[in-house]
């Protein structure tokens, strides 16, 4: 039953703000003293009425798509606002749909999830311990839902409404991920439809528990031209917990039961018993009526593995195949994984060691991978780029060396990360079909250059090209120098197209994702950050010159040289 006709007093406008509290876990902020259900409100400027929100006629839509990527077409219901008193300001409003498109810019599933982890990850310095992931069961219809829990600060009634507001960041902090104040809702809304979120804080002796209730469902199904969102907040101080009211008791019940009919949870009791495995601060997130694919299936795969996450499309594909051997080690290995599995993702999401933290996921603690301890031959390389100005934390180190499986298996690339989170992970910066970089892998944090809100990759600055040229000259220095210590041939065959330089083969793999050209291509997602050249066996670089002649005298292709990986790059 629809509450669109009741009296919606105490309700938030979700309105446009530059201030953001942290989502799976909500760093604590002073509190305003002004109506908590106002978090965003200017005195003497005049809004409509909840009432009058609420009571907006239901559009005559279309059945509701439960894919993400349709989920955004529907009818909306388009009202005329009443004219602003003399002397007032009209202020910005924010139509259900935006919450969609909003979201779009996740156009892969672990990078929303990659944002929620974030924010616990930058409540450490509140003194968070751990973020639990999860999967749930909604006892209204049995259907799967994704839980975070964190005993980071937690959130306070205010924190709260900031962080359901649009643009708020106060993470200003230089080692924060989190930045742009967007995360929450692009996040939880990529994942699906509702979010209800619990926290508890304490702030200045005063301990507060808050529930707020965002739901795509809610403002589709009742036809609302404004994000509106239900809260309510108890005074946890004392020995029970007692509803903080702000203008009347009519107004903190109204959201009560918005909240009732809209959530996974049937009574005030149930909501209360959520806070159970929260502990005396921190935050709880449950993420319901999840997006499903394009049949019908969720898009998140909580069977295939008891103890991960996994993207259903991405893990079953080639799945129907038999594919060669060579084939199969590399889609065993992690640079493969993390296309699919959540647990191979996260434990390469943060380049530095967590002392006193653990990501858990399904129970088991994340054991987080470093692939630089692995790499053979390591080398470090100091790259800095030439500007006119001086740029702060414009040095990166570059840890860059082959991989164990090197030669048998052709992996290589760059992982880069930004203040901690990786964002390109192996990025391959050689040309495909080039024997040249085989199985060199590097590492490094670059907070010189910018990451794009959804943090899958870079803002195309004349920084971030630099660094791209800098990187393929690091690979086939060091590749030249030490190709030869892993058993590297480079081949004499007629297969290899001496004179031009070109390769007669063309590698082999899955067309939609392959690399083309690292500075042109237009990525939609993660996957498309990869190479994936499946012809593992077969080398494709010509030999040119005094390679050539050196092979027909019986002389080694090529003789070792001293180069990149012995001294300090500088950039251009």
């Amino acid at each position: 039953m629809s509450s669109k006709n009741e009296k919606p007093q105490n309700v938030v406008e979700l309105t446009s703000s530059d201030d953001e509290d942290n989502v799976a876990a909500g760093a604590t902020r002073p509190q305003v003293n002004a109506p908590a259900s106002k978090a965003t409100t200017q005195q003497n400027v005049p809004r409509q009425s909840a009432a009058a929100i609420a009571s907006s006629p239901p559009v005559n839509e279309a059945p509701e798509s439960r894919s993400f990527w349709k989920a955004g077409t529907y009818a909306a219901n388009i009202t005329i606002k009443s004219t602003p008193v003399q002397g007032s300001l009209e202020h910005a409003r924010v139509h259900p749909k935006f919450l969609h498109s909003n979201a779009t810019s996740h156009k892969w599933a672990f990078g929303a999830i990659a944002e929620l982890l974030d924010n616990a990850v930058d409540e450490v310095q509140n003194g968070a311990t751990f973020v639990k992931v999860d999967r749930v069961n909604i006892m209204k219809d049995n259907s799967p839902a994704l839980v975070f829990i964190d005993d980071g600060g937690g959130m306070d009634p205010e924190s709260l409404r900031k962080c359901m507001s649009l643009g708020y960041s106060t993470k200003k902090a230089n080692k924060t991920i989190g930045q742009y104040g967007n995360g929450f809702k692009t996040s939880t809304m990529r994942l699906g439809a509702d979010v209800i979120v619990f926290s508890r804080a304490t702030h200045e002796s005063k301990s507060t528990q808050s529930i707020g209730l965002l739901s795509y469902t809610y403002l589709r199904k009742t036809g609302q031209d404004d994000v509106i969102v239900p809260m309510i907040d108890f005074d946890i101080s004392g020995h029970w917990a007692e509803p903080i009211i702000y203008s009347s008791q009519d107004d903190w019940s109204f959201n009560l039961k918005t909240i009732l009919e809209w959530s996974p949870f049937a009574s005030k009791s149930e909501l209360l018993q959520q806070f159970e495995d929260i502990g005396p601060h921190g935050t709880k997130v449950i993420i319901y009526n999840l997006w499903m694919n394009d049949e019908g299936v969720y898009e998140l795969s909580f069977d295939d593995d008891e103890e991960d996450i996994c993207l259903r499309d991405e893990a079953n594909s080639g799945s129907l195949k038999k594919l060669p051997k060579k084939v199969l080690e590399r889609q065993s290995h992690i640079s493969y994984r993390i296309r699919y599995s959540l647990r191979a993702y996260a434990s390469m999401l943060y380049l530095g060691k967590f002392d006193n933290f653990k990501i858990i996921l399904r129970g088991k603690p994340i054991q987080q991978f470093h692939i630089a301890d692995e790499l053979k031959f390591p080398k470090v390389i100091s790259y800095r780029p030439q500007v006119s100005a001086p740029l702060k934390d414009a040095t990166a180190e570059t840890t860059i060396g082959f991989i164990k499986e090197a030669p048998a298996l052709s992996v290589s690339g760059f992982n880069v990360y930004h203040k901690n989170r990786l964002i390109r992970p192996f990025w391959k910066v050689t040309g495909d079909g080039s024997l040249k970089g085989n199985g060199v892998v590097g590492v490094l944090e670059a907070n010189f250059i910018e990451p794009t809100h959804d943090k899958q990759d870079f803002e195309r600055s004349t920084l971030f090209v630099r660094l791209e040229s800098k990187l393929k000259q690091m690979t086939l220095e060091y590749w030249k120098a030490y190709y030869h210590l892993i058993g590297h041939q480079l081949p004499a065959s007629s297969s290899y197209n001496m004179e031009s330089g070109g390769s007669v083969l063309s590698p082999v793999g899955h067309g939609p994702d392959m690399q083309k050209q690292p500075a042109d291509q237009h990525k939609l997602g993660l996957a498309s950050n990869f190479q994936e050249d499946m012809h593992l066996d077969v080398p494709s670089v010509a030999l040119q010159g005094k390679v050539r002649h050196n092979l027909e005298n019986g002389k080694p292709a090529v003789q070792p040289i001293i180069g990149i990986a012995e001294v300090s790059g500088i950039g251009y």
